[in-house]
């Protein structure tokens, strides 16, 4: 921590300096280190890999199973019938089609719900059951009271860990996945996470840090759930399950996150540490995210609103930018129309 970049006056609030942290450890209090956000790297490939494994083995036979279909069995059928029964084609157009429909099949986007689902939930009941017994939780002065002497659980630990190695699997992954019409609010989105959770974590904020986390994690399974429902036709599954993710989004990111995270970090902290410039720039980032929070709750309201109109819902404004899966049934209702 000798480097400029580490300078006390920035990072740190008044009369404290990374000497303070030392002194701490040597007194057998484990604090986090810097060196500790070496090892997230393999971890995210490991996650990366683990979802591979999670959708070969699991998702797609659960997709099958639901008779979600995966059009690259038989898209060359399809295009077949296609020229049969289409006096005008071109061809040009229609091989940027199949290459897209070949990339990107209903049974991949259920596959990558699903694993977004089983992680989102997974660590969001995690997160729950490591803080519902956090002082901090219930009393968000403890952020920061007693500050830096907070010593650092392996509960709080792993859950850094694991959270900042799924966020970068997310920043790899994004360039393959399902491309989406919010990209790059998501890739901003993405950085501006990891860059607070690496920053909270070297100056010792993972208090506070914990509860960005649980909140961003309430919602996020929810919609995945929406989609693996829309994906597998089960509408009624899927507009109440969306209902809910309206509703708790609603509730942590416009309510819980701006009046107990943002007002423990402005005025809380600004309270019991006073300000320092590391001190505006991680709520720059905070508000960063509230930013982003607005932007997609303006998104679900369109979805809404278009679900009430239609009696169902379409299709998620945050979702992929191709063909849907409901377009493609339109194309093979017009050739069972020919046969």
């Amino acid at each position: 921590m000798n480097l400029s970049i580490w300078n006390d006056d920035f990072w740190l609030p008044q009369n404290t300096t990374w000497k303070d942290f030392n002194q701490l450890e040597q007194n057998n209090i484990r604090l986090p280190h810097i060196h500790h956000l070496i090892y997230v790297y393999p971890l995210a490939g490991l996650l990366y890999l683990t979802r591979l494994l999670f959708e070969y083995c699991i998702a797609q036979p659960l997709g099958r199973s639901l008779g979600i279909r995966d059009y690259k069995l038989n898209i060359q059928r399809i295009d077949r019938k296609l020229l049969n029964h289409t006096k005008s084609y071109d061809n040009n157009n229609n091989n940027k089609q199949k290459q897209r429909r070949t990339r990107i099949s209903p049974l991949a986007k259920f596959s990558e719900s699903t694993w977004r689902f089983t992680f989102y939930l997974g660590i969001f009941l995690y997160g729950l059951l490591i803080l519902k017994n956090k002082i901090w939780l219930w009393d968000t002065r403890h952020c920061w009271l007693n500050y830096p002497n907070h010593q650092l659980t392996n509960d709080i630990y792993w859950y850094y860990m694991i959270e900042l190695a799924f966020y970068w699997s997310l920043v790899f992954s994004q360039f393959i996945d399902v491309k989406r019409k919010d990209f790059w609010q998501m890739f901003i989105h993405h950085i501006a996470t990891i860059s607070l959770l690496s920053f909270s974590y070297i100056v010792n904020f993972v208090r506070v840090g914990t509860l960005v986390l649980v909140v961003h994690d309430a919602g996020d399974y929810w919609l995945e759930g929406a989609k693996m429902a829309k994906y597998a036709r089960a509408q009624r599954l899927c507009d109440t399950t969306f209902v809910i993710f309206a509703v708790v989004w609603f509730i942590t990111r416009l309510c819980f996150y701006p009046y107990k995270v943002l007002y423990t970090t402005t005025f809380e902290e600004f309270t019991i540490l006073g300000s320092f410039p590391a001190y505006y720039m991680f709520n720059g980032l905070l508000i960063l995210l509230q930013i982003l929070h607005y932007f997609w709750f303006y998104l679900i309201c369109q979805v809404a609103i278009s679900a009430f109109k239609a009696g169902k819902v379409e299709k998620d404004e945050r979702s992929d930018s191709e063909e849907s899966d409901d377009e493609q049934d339109i194309v093979n209702d017009d050739i069972d129309k020919d046969k």
